[in-house]
């Protein structure tokens, strides 16, 4: 069963990364505050736990509004995601 998970996680990460940069860029605060809980739960449930934590970081820095280092964190989530991507592939290789 858990990897089924890991597999249904790594098969959405892209997809939920890219609508939470999208999400995060146009500023729509609550969708992407519901879109990185999501991400933090699951990527602490696989294992992936600096993606976890970049996750709570940008839904905190979403919560103090503009000019709180979004960019950058935003940046950080994307390089960690691929950091989790490649790490699971290699387990499983």
């Amino acid at each position: 069963m858990m990897a089924c998970f890991r597999q249904d996680y790594l098969d959405l990460l892209e997809g939920r990364v890219s609508t939470i940069e999208r999400l995060v860029t146009a500023r729509q605060v609550e969708p992407a505050r519901v879109a990185l809980l999501s991400l933090e739960s699951s990527s602490a449930m696989v294992g992936a736990d600096e993606l976890a934590r970049v996750a709570k970081r940008l839904r905190g820095a979403l919560a103090e509004g503009p000019g709180s280092g979004l960019e950058p964190l935003m940046a950080r989530l994307v390089t960690e995601a691929d950091a989790v991507r490649s790490g699971i592939d290699r387990q499983e290789g």
